[in-house]
């Protein structure tokens, strides 16, 4: 195999750097489930304190995070299923080791939890603001004892280990690829299962008798599919894989003419696969900085972006600073100094070395004038959500409406008040 030159391709680049972020964060939230284990191994008393239940909440909404990105990779790498792995060894690397780490951390989800009924029951209720629904627990359980998966997965692994030798060649000098093929050596061992296995753990599954409480349809199945030269994952987890977010172009064009910097743009994807979990219909948030661009976080870290980013939603917000533009002009400068860090699946708004989508403009515009955020406990963490920054537009505090385009309640773009009664309906209560 020849040596990929990586840098050539930024955002396969950036997709494997994500998966090396990933796979740290998954071995970090290890890390708290075995603490997390070991204390409730001790507990008699059949229930959560506050306090443990806010970090039991935490992980499980912080494991979903990651997971869903995990996904979404894979998803994306798509479309170089069927040619080459020569041709294209980093998607290959990329995208199997993405799938690597998901059947590495859903095992020591069963490994730990399977047997504690407590915690058990816990990961399995409903968790709605994040859009986590009831039986999330035991459906992945489903999927990882999948046997058709595990027949797909063994080929990807039979095809890893066939080819390790030219991939390591492949991989040589390009150190962010070399780091994606450690993920995949060091998971290799746990996920070499056969067909059988799965079988007998599927069956001991059933017959815990948890189907009948997982709604049809509530949860979207883990597909992977793997063709005869590797293993590249994808996930069915939209509820319309088909479908490409696009704001219609006519709306597109007149949204910007109304843009000015530290606009915040608040967008939705409807069939998302990048929500994360966050909370509300309006879950994601990214900085307008001028120029056509945006300073947004994502799974792949905080990055500049072109329009395309906030222009591919299906519904979209934009809200305005109330502050003179050479105020703003700080703002955007303290939003510049936080590119290049990566995307805080943990939602920890204590620290600034890794930022969550609306930590970006809590970075930059808090104490910027007279703004200061309030920020609310959720999953045991303080967090600016997108929608606290709706909210405050609606009660023009700190923040002014522009304009909204929500399709399920209009066609056209809608300012003023007609703009906050439509953030009203759709926001959470």
């Amino acid at each position: 195999m020849q040596h990929f030159d990586l840098q050539a391709d930024s955002d396969l680049q950036a997709a494997c750097q994500t998966v090396v972020h990933l796979s740290q964060h998954m071995n970090r939230l290890r890390g708290e489930a075995v603490q997390f284990q070991q204390t409730c191994a001790t507990l008699d008393r059949g229930y959560f304190t506050p306090s443990e239940d806010d970090q039991v909440t935490h992980l499980w909404v912080s494991y979903h995070k990651a997971r869903n990105a995990l996904l979404e990779l894979i998803h994306s790498t798509r479309q170089s299923v069927g040619r080459d792995v020569e041709d294209h060894p980093a998607e290959f690397l990329c995208a199997y080791a993405a799938a690597v780490v998901l059947v590495d951390a859903a095992r020591c989800l069963r490994d730990l939890f399977s047997n504690n009924a407590l915690v058990r029951r816990k990961l399995n209720e409903s968790f709605d603001c994040y859009g986590i629904s009831a039986g999330s627990f035991d459906a992945i359980q489903l999927t990882l004892t999948s046997p058709s998966n595990a027949t797909q997965l063994n080929r990807a692994n039979h095809f890893y280990t066939d080819h390790h030798d030219s991939l390591a060649e492949t991989a040589a000098g390009n150190p962010v690829l070399q780091e994606v093929q450690s993920v995949i050596d060091t998971r290799l061992q746990r996920v070499q299962v056969g067909p059988r296995q799965y079988i007998r753990s599927r069956i001991a599954e059933r017959r815990r008798d948890f189907r009948q409480r997982i709604l049809a349809g509530s949860l979207q199945q883990l597909i992977y599919t793997v063709q005869q030269w590797g293993s590249l994952a994808v996930s069915a987890i939209s509820t319309n894989p088909s479908h490409i977010p696009q704001l219609p172009a006519s709306i597109a064009a007149e949204l910007s003419t109304l843009l000015r910097p530290g606009d915040i743009f608040v967008t939705r994807k409807d069939t998302a696969l990048t929500n994360y979990f966050l909370p509300g219909y309006w879950p994601h948030a990214a900085f307008y900085i001028g120029e056509e661009q945006v300073i947004e976080s994502l799974k792949d870290g905080v990055r500049v972006r072109s329009m395309i980013s906030p222009f591919g939603n299906d519904a979209v917000a934009v809200i305005r600073p109330q502050l003179d533009p050479a105020v703003i002009t700080k703002g955007i400068d303290r939003a510049k100094t936080h590119v290049g860090k990566p995307y805080d699946f943990d939602f920890d708004f204590t620290r600034s070395d890794r930022l969550v989508c609306t930590e970006v403009v809590y970075r930059a515009l808090e104490g910027v004038g007279d703004i200061v955020f309030t920020l609310t406990k959720r999953a045991g963490r303080q967090t600016l959500s997108a929608e606290d920054l709706l909210n405050l537009a609606v009660q023009r505090k700190h923040f002014h409406p522009v304009a909204v385009y929500c399709p399920s309640h209009g066609n056209q773009l809608q300012g003023d008040e007609a703009m906050c009664e439509i953030l009203r309906k759709t926001m959470v209560k």
